[in-house]
């Protein structure tokens, strides 16, 4: 028996040497094979460059055409690699013209180098004081003063690529702020003035929201500050300009509810901060148990996304902003410092610290009610602005009118010019756009190329709806530098306003992971679009390019049905929608593509085209439900909402309203009966789809997602387990006459039904459009 044990010890030791040897092998193996294919994706990269740089020294006309092939992604093997390419060359869906920006019209980027201009006035170069942060503090009671805030312990950091008014959105560090180092710094994405000269605008985003995953709350804690920026403090003057914490009862009435000490520049006049609405107020009536928590972003919290303030400009200087004169030759002459008020973020519920207004509301129970006495103490002072971390030389330029206008030639600068009692009226319904010529999907999943055709048909279509005027935020420049929305612009003189906004989606993360994405890029523009314009217009129309409002019933136009709205006191209208799915006779015939690094699957997919001769809306004119049948719960929510009425406006919905930011009192007044919650607003409501209007979302079909299309689409799958039926994402539609339905509802040659036409868009619609669209037919066409 000792033998036997002895020879299977022995055994034993010889099977593991052979295995570590085993190990060993592959190592060497593994790190041979990786350095090989470190070389490969190098001389890869080295040739791409080197192609690409070819391919532009080859372009001499201001308009070229740059095409897509297959093999530039196919033969791609490393999937790290493949992402970069597929975002560089368009895979997902390629487009079938790419029109390339003329040169002179390219986006200037804050990084451009070198700068167009200089500033000629270097001392007013934009620029930021970064203060350290001492973050104990915060569980020390009463709050201890910041001895150590000295004005040598601030590093400044300068943005001198800023170089004049009109190109302060492309501009702007957006994508590089001082933010992360000290997030007391608001993240500032546009600042403006408004049109009767009294307040300066800004519109930042909340970029704690960005890194909110459970494996990042070192980031969470670190950017707490952001949260603080959005809870009101209270403060009194001192002498020597300096301010002391206070609370409500012992504040200065202009300083109950502020944030940040404004400095105005050259006067050096002061004013204190005030919030376009109360978002403590927003938590508790939407019945957030919290405004801010200590371990989570808020991601589902959407009114908190943007932080929305003005600084009220001293009466001395309204007048000038006002009429735009102190901006020459596209320079600011007068500038705004920004000095955050830094007290800890209020963790705990949002009804600790309302202000009187709301005051019937606070949580009366002491251990819960926040005590400002007690927490800052009846003695803390805030250090002296040159010892505290601020912006500083934040340019104030002309009102958004002069900025962006005269609309037309015919138009001249005064007429820009905004009464400071009447705000001016130009437009009863626009649009506000935030798009590109190409995007990356969530998850950067595919990279969509179409851009350019989808703008030029949208902006037709919705010409022909009444839509009077369309203002773009052309995010191309996050993108690409060679690309941009601006050709399809030009084509409409007057009928639409260019604003290049480059700025990245800071998380661009699916939405059913742990770090929920952030587009933050979107959400900004589409406030600055609301602030900017809004008061000069009575409806803004908020849909994306590829999601088409389709009138319906008696209405051939939106402006009559928003006379109805007008009417009936209804100040928001929504409408939902799945995403509809192109016809199979309306897109080009399906050239398998059998690569599995291509279609990410065994099962061949094709790139699917809209030939030039279709539009967008034909194709994807199959809805996956009737008129009047969608569910309650829809993917896509879009609204048309009046501009003064809507506070806050996120994508897909109003945030805040005018309405749901009054108290009981003020409530009541306005003829309604309180409610404790203060959504679904009572001024809001979907619309009668069979009567009023509904919408059709074209989304791109991506080239990945038509992977085993015959398969998906054939009523064979119906028989398969539910998770190998797969989804059909091109359009099978019901026939319109029901007796030619066969039972086993699908076509003769087995394709299953699963979308329904719209007749009035196919028969009203349709050619109203392509009669429009035939005027730009030489547009697409190769140079």
């Amino acid at each position: 028996m000792v033998g036997v044990a002895t020879n299977r010890s022995m055994a034993l030791r010889r099977r593991k040497k052979r295995g570590m040897r085993a190990v060993f092998i592959g190592v060497i193996l593994l790190c041979l094979g990786m350095g090989y294919l470190i070389m490969i994706l190098y001389v890869a990269r080295s040739s791409l460059s080197s192609s690409q740089q070819e391919a532009n020294e080859k372009q001499n006309s201001p308009i070229s055409l740059r095409t897509t092939t297959q093999d530039s992604v196919k033969n791609k093997k490393d999937p790290v690699r493949r992402h970069h390419l597929e975002l560089e060359f368009g895979a997902g869906v390629e487009p079938d013209h790419l029109v390339e920006l003329d040169p002179k019209d390219a986006p200037i980027l804050y990084m451009d180098d070198p700068p167009i201009q200089q500033h000629p006035a270097p001392e007013n170069v934009l620029q930021a004081y970064l203060e350290p942060l001492n973050y104990d503090d915060w569980k020390v009671q009463p709050l201890p003063l910041r001895r150590t805030a000295k004005a040598d312990r601030l590093k400044k950091v300068s943005y001198t690529r800023l170089s004049s008014c009109s190109k302060l959105t492309q501009q702007w560090p957006m994508d590089d702020p001082p933010t992360d180092e000290d997030p007391f710094l608001p993240w500032i994405h546009d600042v403006f003035p408004t049109a009767d000269g009294k307040y300066i605008q800004f519109v930042t985003q909340n970029k704690r929201r960005c890194r909110t995953g459970s494996k990042e709350k070192d980031i969470l804690a670190h950017m707490a500050p952001q949260a603080s920026l959005f809870q009101h403090v209270s403060v009194k003057r001192m002498e020597e300009g300096r301010y002391r914490l206070a609370s409500h009862d012992d504040a200065d009435p202009d300083a109950m509810a502020t944030r940040f000490i404004c400095r105005f520049k050259p006067s050096m006049e002061e004013t204190l901060s005030v919030y376009n609405f109360d978002y403590d107020w927003a938590s508790y009536r939407k019945h957030y148990k919290v405004s801010f928590a200590e371990d989570d972003g808020g991601i589902k919290q959407i009114h908190t996304t943007q932080l929305i303030f003005r600084c009220p400009v001293p009466e001395s200087l309204q007048e000038q902003i006002r009429t735009g004169e102190t901006v020459q030759d596209d320079w600011a002459s007068l500038f705004v410092d920004l000095i955050p008020i830094r007290t800890g973020p209020r963790w705990g519920p949002p009804n600790q610290y309302l202000v009187p207004q709301y005051d019937e509301f606070n949580d009366k129970n002491p251990a819960v009610r926040f005590d400002p006495d007690q927490v800052w103490g009846k003695e803390h002072i805030l250090p002296r602005i040159e010892d505290s971390g601020r912006w500083e030389n934040i340019p104030i330029c002309k009102p958004s009118l002069m900025t962006y206008g005269p609309y037309n030639e015919n138009e001249d600068t005064e007429n820009a010019v905004v009464s400071p009692d009447e705000p001016l009226k130009k437009h009863r319904l626009v649009s506000c756009l935030w798009a590109s010529s190409g995007y990356a999907t969530r998850g950067n999943r595919f990279a969509i190329n179409d851009g350019q055709r989808r703008l030029l048909e949208w902006i037709s279509y919705n010409s022909i709806l009444g839509f009077d005027h369309f203002y773009v935020y052309d995010n191309s420049g996050a993108f690409s530098a060679e690309s941009s929305l601006k050709p399809i612009v030009d084509l409409f003189p007057g009928k639409i306003t260019y604003i290049p906004w480059p700025a990245k989606i800071c998380n661009n993360n699916p939405n059913n992971v742990d770090s929920v994405g952030e587009r933050s890029s979107q959400y900004a523009a589409e406030s600055s679009c609301r602030l900017r314009f809004g008061p000069h217009v009575d409806w803004i129309g908020q849909f994306d390019i590829d999601e088409y409002l389709v009138p319906m019933g008696k209405h051939n136009n939106v402006t009559s049905l928003l006379d109805e709205l007008e009417e009936e006191g209804t100040k928001i209208v929504s409408f939902g929608s799945w995403r509809a799915w192109p016809r199979w006779k309306f897109v080009e015939t399906p050239e398998p593509i059998n690569d599995k690094e291509v279609c990410w699957s065994n099962e061949p997919c094709f790139d699917l085209r809209v030939p030039l001769s279709n539009t967008m809306l034909q194709a994807y004119n199959c809805d996956r439900q009737k008129p009047g049948e969608k569910t309650s719960t829809m993917p896509a929510e879009k609204q048309l909402y009046t501009s003064d009425y809507v506070l806050q406006h996120f994508v897909h919905y109003s945030a805040v309203t005018q309405l749901s930011e009054k108290n009981r009192t003020e409530y009541i007044k306005e003829g309604f009966r309180w409610k404790n919650r203060a959504f679904p607003d009572p001024r809001q409501r979907f619309a009668n789809e069979k009567e009023e209007g509904l919408m059709i979302h074209t989304k791109a079909v991506a080239r990945q997602d038509t992977a085993g299309w015959e398969r998906a689409c054939s009523i064979e799958s119906q028989k398969l387990p539910k998770r190998k039926q797969g989804l059909c994402r091109l359009g099978i539609p019901w026939p319109e006459d029901t007796s030619q339905q066969n039972t086993n509802n699908a076509t003769d040659d087995g394709w299953a039904y699963n979308c329904y036409v719209n007749q009035k868009v196919e028969e009203f619609f349709v050619p109203k459009l392509k009669e429009k669209l035939a005027k730009w037919a030489h547009f697409f066409d190769k140079v």
